[in-house]
């Protein structure tokens, strides 16, 4: 058996390497026949024809070399493992072979060689150090700026390849490495070897790619967002993953920067998706809607560009998504263009809804006033109004902000024998939704007309604060209540 593998490996070697694999199959052939312990190295051969088909690979706590045993008989080929034995939980449905290998290979930190019909699996280190004449030679050929210009921007990346340039010929480059440093070259060159670089001014000293450096995010991660956003990604290398170089001007960088600073947070820092998601407007610009979410929806991350004055992208929670697309719903409308204006307005008495309620009643022409859920509440409403009009409404307003005189009216009872405990025990909870003092409320002893219980509490303050309390005793009968209505 160790004669058939050694024949084996030495094709697909070459006799340079003839001495040292004999010695390795040596220990593999006494394993095997000895306690069937698992090896260091593995070869796993697929007889089946290539097939060209999608496949979904589901497998938990499996030793990689039967996951690689898995792939490669979609391959058609051969799979020397050539790393130490691993357990591995995989998971990848309907992408080619070849898709499934890399997504492997990047996910345990592996790299391959391919010689012919034989992929060798194993680390960088080993892979470079071992089987340094089966590493890829490829050329790429320039059509803007020189091999010298590429070769300097390698450097600055770190991107760990063999280069050779010719003084005869600054139009071609030759790259040895690694499949995915090669893929890194070719990403490098695609985004550089452009016409706009054809400039005396352009050397091989030249910057021609800034770093972004992340502190909680990874550069994968932003690159992402950035192409969610319909942006050029920029370059990612897995020696340093929480640098991104991006290849753009300096107006194009502070975009990407801006984007860095709204989601380059601790809160993001454990994530593994960070979705942002675009609205589009039809009649309003992102100027002014930003500053009504900024003051309605805090808790979301909002991100424009000047050249989207009517696109918007959201980042937060489910909810603070679906509110903020309620709120832009409302007020993106035709009648909202010309030159009409919108202003927040946090009232200092009286809730939004006795804002509204009072303010309706003057019946001003072209001027609306709008809140979101839970009025009965809230302090803020949206003030839509012609941009002349603004200091008349907000002098209106602050006429009608005022808090009316204190009056007592019942805002709860209970009509069994511990009544007076019962409301105290609400009156405390009043209290604190409120933050109105317990010594505003009184309990009454038992006023029923007959022999029943009926114990009353009562209130003494602004009617505004009467109708909040009652508000409350609603939602605290039930819960689950989503908006009291009138």
């Amino acid at each position: 058996m160790a004669d058939c593998l050694r024949t084996g490996f030495d094709f697909l070697l070459g006799e340079e390497k003839i001495n040292m694999i004999r010695k390795v199959y040596a220990i593999i052939a006494a394993f095997l026949v000895c306690s069937l312990l698992m090896s260091c190295f593995m070869i796993t051969y697929a007889a089946a024809e290539p097939n060209e088909e999608n496949i979904s690979v589901d497998m938990r706590e499996a030793d990689i070399r039967d996951v690689l045993s898995a792939i490669a008989v979609n391959m058609g080929k051969n799979i020397i493992y050539t790393s130490e034995p691993m357990s591995v939980n995989f998971s990848i449905q309907d992408v080619k072979p070849e898709t499934a290998l890399e997504y492997l290979l990047n996910s345990t930190g592996l790299d391959y060689i391919e010689d012919g019909g034989t992929l060798i699996v194993g680390s960088r280190d080993t892979l470079n150090k071992e089987f340094y004449n089966k590493l890829s030679l490829t050329k790429f050929s320039l059509k803007y700026i020189d091999s010298d210009v590429i070769s300097s921007q390698i450097d600055a990346l770190g991107i760990p390849v063999r280069k050779v340039t010719l003084s005869s010929n600054k139009r071609v480059i030759f790259i040895q490495g690694l499949p995915q440093d090669l893929s890194k070259v070719n990403e490098l060159v695609s985004m550089l070897d452009r016409a706009e670089n054809v400039s005396e001014d352009i050397s091989a000293g030249s910057d021609l790619l800034a770093p972004v450096r992340l502190s909680y995010i990874t550069a994968g991660q932003l690159n992402d967002i950035l192409q969610q956003m319909g942006m050029d990604p920029g370059i990612v290398i897995e020696s340093n993953p929480m640098t991104l170089w991006i290849y753009a001007g300096n107006k194009v960088l502070n975009e990407v920067k801006g984007i860095q600073q709204k989601v380059d947070i601790p809160e993001n820092a454990f994530g593994e998706n960070i979705t942002f998601t675009a609205v589009k407007l039809n009649y309003l610009t992102v100027d002014e809607i930003i500053p009504i979410l900024d003051e309605l929806v805090p808790d979301i991350q909002k991100v424009t560009f000047e050249r989207s004055l009517q696109t918007i992208w959201l980042n937060g929670s489910d909810d603070s998504i679906k509110l903020a697309k309620s709120i832009i719903s409302k007020f993106d409308i035709k009648d909202h263009i010309n030159d009409n204006i919108f202003f927040v307005y946090k009232t200092v008495n009286i809730t939004a809804q006795e804002l509204k309620s009072r303010f309706d009643k003057l019946g001003l022409y072209n001027v609306e006033i709008n809140y979101l859920n839970y009025p009965e509440f809230s302090r803020s409403v949206i003030v839509h109004c012609p941009s002349d009009f603004k200091l008349y409404v907000l002098n209106h307003i602050n006429k009608l902000d005022v808090m009316t005189e204190k009056i007592k009216v019942p805002v709860d009872y209970s009509d069994i024998a511990g009544g007076m405990y019962r409301l105290a025990e609400r009156r405390r909870l009043l209290s604190e939704l409120t933050g109105i003092p317990e010594t505003s409320f009184t309990i009454t002893n038992n006023v029923s007309r007959d022999n029943d219980y009926l114990y009353i509490m009562y209130l003494e303050e602004t009617s505004e604060n009467i109708k909040k309390v009652k508000d409350y005793v609603k939602y605290i009968d039930d819960p689950l209540l989503d908006g009291i209505s009138n």
